[in-house]
């Protein structure tokens, strides 16, 4: 409802449940202050990062379900770990990392830093979801012809499909909603959406009506991605939940 007030509606001392609603907030914050091209930075951060967490942690996790190995607890441990850690701990060695490297102020930096943090997830989660799936079902794709890798990709991907959904969901939101490192790693150049709205705190007050109009527009891609793959986001949210 703010995004829809005028400002003086927005600053009454008594709630106002009717007004007259404007559009005015939007355009004033997405075109006038060019916020739109930080709506698609997000977009492109989020999306990348939840591909490349995917593309790195399910094959990792498909390890940890079917192979038994030397340090492999230890080792399912220390991808645990890198979330263990405050935030904060980290954010100036990797500001650090990535200025001797040149990649500050670009969005390859977020998205480098957020796969760091969400692959701990995708391991964690899909070591589950893929230790649920009969072994049976490796062997017998393989007795079909299949190598480890085209069982892997052919026949449990999609059998996991629903975990990978409801992963997939849980990194698409954190990296969306992710400030820190987004603030420290990019200054202009790359900015997402939560980066720009600190910029609608003035000197002269909080621009409350755009700063509401921003999150209305942030909210959108996440419920749509989850609408888009609610039927086996709940599939994965129960997975091996119950057995029979």
């Amino acid at each position: 409802m703010t995004s829809f007030k005028g400002r003086l509606d927005i600053l009454s001392p008594d709630p106002t449940w009717f007004f007259k609603p404007t559009l005015a907030n939007y355009p004033a914050v997405f075109i006038d202050k060019d916020y739109m091209p930080l709506v698609f930075n997000s977009l492109i951060i989020a999306t990348s990062t939840t591909i490349l967490s995917i593309a790195i942690g399910a094959p990792a996790a498909y390890v940890f379900a079917r192979h038994d190995f030397t340090g492999k607890e230890d080792l399912f441990f220390f991808f645990l770990t890198t979330r263990m850690a405050p935030p904060i701990s980290i954010a100036v060695p990797l500001f650090m990392f990535f200025s001797n490297i040149g990649l500050t102020d670009t969005i390859f930096a977020v998205v480098i830093a957020h796969t760091t943090f969400n692959l701990s997830l995708v391991v964690w989660m899909m070591r589950g979801f893929f230790a649920e799936i009969p072994r049976e079902i490796d062997e017998a794709a393989m007795m079909d012809g299949r190598s480890k890798l085209g069982a892997f990709i052919r026949v449990i991907v999609p059998m996991a499909a629903p975990g990978l959904a409801a992963t997939a969901v849980l990194c698409f939101i954190m990296s969306w909603n992710e400030f820190l490192y987004a603030f420290i790693l990019v200054a202009f150049e790359g900015r997402p959406l939560t980066v720009g709205i600190p910029g609608l705190i003035t000197p002269h007050g909080t621009l409350w009506g755009q700063v509401a109009a921003v999150a209305i527009v942030a909210t959108l891609p996440i419920i749509l991605f989850t609408f888009l793959v609610q039927k086996h986001l709940v599939r994965g949210l129960t997975f091996g939940a119950v057995k029979g």
